[in-house]
């Protein structure tokens, strides 16, 4: 990002590995934050190792740790610990994705931080929250989608086999929702001059995302009109077996879709029941079976239907409204969705994941660390 960055001079110590927390370091760290990312020797964060591989690295170690710095420490030993609470006291937020109580018991709690640095912004991510019933159960995305009520409406109708989405909603989720309220949380300490916890449950971020169809529950159900049951609301299959998906829900675009396949009897009916409703999705199905997908789009560049293309993942990315990040990745590049916002219309700028402990004693030595000081944590342990 250029020097007019939201973030610039704002340094973010993180202590997160796998999918939530890098990604909202990622975030902060696009938005112009110094991310200094402690990973566990030897190997670092777990994420380095899955596949696939894109230039001799890992490609989503690529699109989650882009922009950070990255020292190898050991926060089982007690001098990690202690040059964690050193790093700690000059930065100004904190992000750990560890279990409730684990960070306490090595002397890196919120309570213990927040004492020794009052301006601090403490963001734990955890499954559950930090408080309730659940706290310090295990869990994954697929788990906390299912206790949100997200997989049951994922659905392909009543009684259905729940579908199991590609991608990762509530740790994508948790992600946006950690990074809005470590933002909040800054905001809220230049009126104040203090810190705050923010407590961020990837369960609850998945309720988050739920929120439209569990405010419009109709006797303990969730209303069905966006679940595919109507033609004014669906996904059709092409002739050349290529998929569209239809949102026509207001009547000027649902009269427009008519129109556009030919079924401009189909207007007064867009809401009928049972067999009838039955009978309009079949005829929808019908009419855009005749033609190539292609044509139906091009046909409809004079019909205001709110019709797109279903395109696959690598074809998201590669459009021009996407425009996304160029990640350098080892030798080769990968594509990843950046900042969902602009500011002023500053352009994030794609800058590499680091290496495995590669500013280890650079930063050390921001921190006033010689040569002598850093020999000896090596020789403890404390840093790879």
């Amino acid at each position: 990002m250029s020097a007019r960055a939201p973030l610039a001079g704002v340094r973010v110590l993180d202590l997160t590995r796998y999918i939530p927390g890098p990604l909202c370091t990622a975030l902060l760290a696009d938005m112009g934050a110094d991310v200094i990312k402690l990973e566990e020797p030897p190997l670092g964060d777990p994420v380095r190792a899955l596949p696939p591989a894109r230039g001799g690295e890992s490609a989503l170690h690529a699109a989650l740790n882009r922009g950070k710095r990255s020292l190898l420490v050991d926060l089982r030993r007690p001098a990690g610990a202690e040059l964690a609470r050193r790093l700690a006291a000059g930065a100004d937020v904190l992000v750990e994705g560890f279990r409730p109580g684990v960070l306490a018991g090595r002397g890196l709690g919120p309570d213990a931080l927040l004492a020794e640095h009052p301006r601090l912004v403490y963001c734990s991510i955890s499954g559950w929250g930090g408080e309730g019933p659940l706290a310090r159960r295990a869990g994954h995305d697929l788990n906390y989608l299912a206790r949100a009520g997200v997989l049951a409406g994922l659905s392909a109708g009543e009684g259905g086999r729940p579908a199991i989405p590609l991608a990762q909603l509530a740790d994508s989720a948790g992600a946006l929702a950690a990074a809005l309220g470590v933002l909040a949380a800054l905001a809220a300490r230049d009126r104040s001059g203090r810190g705050q916890v923010v407590d961020v449950s990837l369960f609850e971020a998945a309720l988050a995302l739920n929120a439209t169809a569990l405010a419009r529950l109709e006797d303990g159900a969730p209303a069905r009109e966006l679940s595919g049951r109507f033609a004014c609301y669906n996904v059709y299959r092409c002739g050349d077996g290529r998929w569209v998906a239809l949102g026509a829900l207001e009547p000027k675009f649902w009269e427009a879709a008519c129109r556009g396949l030919g079924l401009g009897d189909a207007v007064p009916r867009q809401w009928s029941r049972g067999a009838q409703r039955e009978a309009l999705v079949a005829r929808f199905a019908d009419a855009f079976a005749t033609r190539p997908r292609a044509e139906w789009l091009a046909a409809f560049e004079d019909f205001d239907a709110c019709l797109e293309p279903v395109l696959e993942p690598h074809e998201a990315l590669a459009q021009a409204q996407a425009a996304p990040l160029q990640v350098p990745c080892g030798e080769a590049a990968v594509a990843v969705p950046g900042l969902p916002f602009r500011l002023g219309g500053a352009p994030a700028r794609a800058r590499p994941a680091p290496g495995p402990g590669q500013h280890t004693e650079a930063v050390l030595g921001e921190l006033g660390l010689g040569a002598n000081e850093i020999a000896a944590l090596r020789a403890a342990g404390a840093v790879a």
